[in-house]
Parts: structure tokens; C-alpha cells; sequence
């Protein structure tokens, strides 16, 4: 560890504890995974399910192994807004390395939804889209409330259900580089730090034609009460209108998908190598009122990648305190494509005559 950048590590712990998620996720019987139970990360203050309490006490001990490793205290970040966080360590040093963990980003994808247990049902064929996230700061004696997203210099995204035939990343880091950040494909490689200086850089698209591409949109939390900004729900339906039209500056067809990050490895990311370069056909990445625990890891692996992510008013998302929460994003593959999409949300938001 001593020879190794910390960053290094980290990702490499990252991957390391998403496949021992993934296996133990996909070992699980059927009937227990969607049993409703307190989640792991926030005792007492939210119900989750089974599947999702499992991964959350595996990634655990992972990242208390990790702090040990480091010889640093990890603050698992449970609720930025609140300030709420799980001590992970017991080095004595003031410096601390923020971490956030999605055990399962998906929950529903593998729990099942409107499961019937009682009469032997577990519904959850047909999808199966689910994927684990962490990313972490350099070590920091800063307060969690002066944190923004572009603090966090390493994230690792691993699909929970990798295909046979591999059209796309599926275990994915970011990590320091000269100049920001590099984005690599660890897929199927050892989780050793060595393993990542022979990782494939992983890129957005060099397409600017959105008539030429696909875009992913969500707004599935732009229905949902608790959280949505009024009007949400419209800028939604109307996002839909707009880009499903590839004649008159849309894209050339949509992907929705409930659990954001697997999408973003399926979506967003491709190679360049040799001639031709097998490049991402999706270019844009459009969510309303998305959620914390998704842009935490998305924002560097974006950068990593070649990519930009701003909110809705084009702002760097880099620049947003965690503590702010939700905000609705464009990831984009380049700039061209950035433009294009920022211009179909700003005739989305404004208000019908």
C-alpha cells in the first residue's frame, strides 16, 4: 500500500467490494431478498429491503478493512443533508477520507416489485438492472457540510448483472490523472493496484448529432411527492415529447431505466483503441430531481470518461455542495451534445401558454 497511490487503493477496494456484493446478492434464495427490514446505513429511520440490508453489511466490513488499510478513519456518508455519517477506523489522525457506498442502486431490480411472497411469487424476471457504487475524497479535515460533489476523486461503478456478450463497461473506476481524471474499465481484471495501469480507458461519445444517438431520461422521481420541485412532473412528460422526435431536434430514441448508475456504464461509455474507435451510441444522460447517492459516483466517472454534468441551469455539478441534495442533471458526451440537451430542457421548463 505504502508504493501505491491512495486513490489506487481505494478503487481497487471499490471493485473488490461491489463483486463480493454481486455474489453474495446473486447467491441469495429468492423469497428473502424482498423481506422489508431497517436499512443498515440509517437504523431505525428507513425500511429497505432484505437484498439491500445484505449488500449494505457486506460493503461494511469492506470499508472497514479499507480504513485499516489506509491507516485513516472513513466517514461512510449515511445523510449529507442532516450531517449524518457512520465512523469507520480507529486511527488517531485528524484527516478523514469521505466515502459513499450504494450497495444496491436498484433495489427493486433484484428484490422484486409487487412481489405476492405469500402465493409464491418473487417478481423480478425480465430486468434484472442493477448495479454498486462507491467513491471517495482524498483525506480532508473539512466538514462534511462544505463538500461538494467535485471533492470526491475516486468512484467505481460495478454492474450487478453483467451480460455474456459485453457491449459495454462493466466494472468502472475514476481516478486521478494528470490534468483530472481518468475513467478505466477494470472489468473482469483482478482488484489489485497493478491491474489498473493495464485497465482500457473508458470514453463518451465523439458524436454530435443527437438525431444520431440515443439518450437515456428518468423521471421517475419527478413523480415522487416528498421530493419533486413543482413542476417537475410536466418538465418530464414534456423532456419525452421533445426528444423522442429525432426529425425536429430530438434524439433518436430514448432509453428509461429505473436504477440510474448500471444505466450510465450501459449508456454513456465506450473505447478508443484501434481504428475504428467502438464507441457509446448513447450520448446523454437526462434525470429530473435525481437523487444524491447517484450523483456522488456519476459526476467523476463523467469526467473521467470525457464527459460534462451540470443541473438543469448548466451549472457544474462539480461546484454543488453535497449538502444541497437533489438536483436535476444532464450528463453529456461532449460539448456539442451538452448544447443540444440544455436547449430541449430550457423549451421543457418554460411554462405552457
Amino acid at each position: 500500500m505504502r508504493s501505491a497511490p491512495l486513490a489506487h487503493v481505494c478503487a481497487m477496494r471499490a471493485i473488490e467490494a461491489g463483486r463480493r456484493i454481486r455474489a453474495v446478492v446473486q447467491g441469495m434464495p429468492l423469497g428473502e431478498r424482498g423481506r422489508r427490514v431497517d436499512a443498515a446505513l440509517k437504523p431505525g429511520a428507513a425500511l429497505t429491503l432484505q437484498v439491500d440490508r445484505t449488500a449494505e453489511e457486506v460493503g461494511l466490513v469492506c470499508l472497514e478493512q479499507l480504513a485499516d488499510e489506509l491507516g485513516l478513519r472513513i466517514h461512510l456518508i449515511a445523510d449529507a443533508p442532516r450531517g449524518q455519517v457512520i465512523e469507520l477506523g480507529r486511527s488517531p489522525r485528524r484527516e478523514v477520507v469521505f466515502a459513499h457506498l450504494d450497495a444496491v442502486d436498484g433495489t427493486i431490480k433484484v428484490g422484486g416489485l409487487g412481489n405476492d411472497l405469500a402465493g409464491g411469487a418473487v417478481r423480478i424476471a425480465n430486468d434484472g438492472n442493477w448495479g454498486v457504487a462507491a467513491a471517495f475524497t482524498a483525506p480532508t479535515d473539512r466538514r462534511l457540510e462544505a463538500l461538494c460533489l467535485g471533492d470526491f476523486i475516486v468512484a467505481a461503478i460495478v454492474d450487478g448483472n453483467p451480460s455474456h456478450y459485453r457491449a459495454h463497461p462493466e466494472e468502472v473506476v475514476a481516478v486521478p490523472a494528470a490534468g483530472g481524471l481518468a475513467s478505466y474499465d477494470c472489468s473482469a481484471a483482478p482488484a489489485v493496484v497493478a491491474a489498473l495501469g493495464r485497465a482500457p480507458r473508458v470514453f463518451t461519445s465523439t458524436n454530435a448529432d443527437l438525431a444520431q444517438a440515443v439518450v437515456y431520461l428518468d423521471g421517475f422521481q419527478a413523480f415522487d411527492l416528498e421530493t419533486r420541485r413543482a413542476g417537475d412532473d410536466r418538465v418530464a412528460a414534456e423532456l419525452y415529447r421533445l426528444l423522442i422526435n429525432r426529425h425536429a431536434g430530438g434524439a433518436f430514441d430514448i432509453v428509461r431505466q429505473y436504477g440510474n448508475l448500471s444505466a450510465l456504464l450501459h449508456v454513456l461509455l465506450g473505447w478508443r483503441g484501434a481504428a475504428p474507435w467502438m464507441e457509446s451510441q448513447g450520448a446523454g444522460f437526462v434525470v429530473v430531481n435525481e437523487n444524491l447517492a447517484n450523483l456522488i459516483p456519476a459526476v467523476p466517472i463523467v469526467a473521467g470518461a470525457g464527459g460534462l454534468s451540470v443541473d438543469f441551469d448548466g451549472r457544474p455539478l462539480a461546484e454543488r455542495r453535497l449538502v444541497d441534495g437533489r438536483t436535476s442533471v444532464v450528463h453529456a458526451a461532449n460539448p456539442a451534445m451538452l448544447a443540444a440537451l440544455l436547449r430541449l430542457v430550457s423549451i421543457a421548463r418554460t411554462p405552457a401558454a
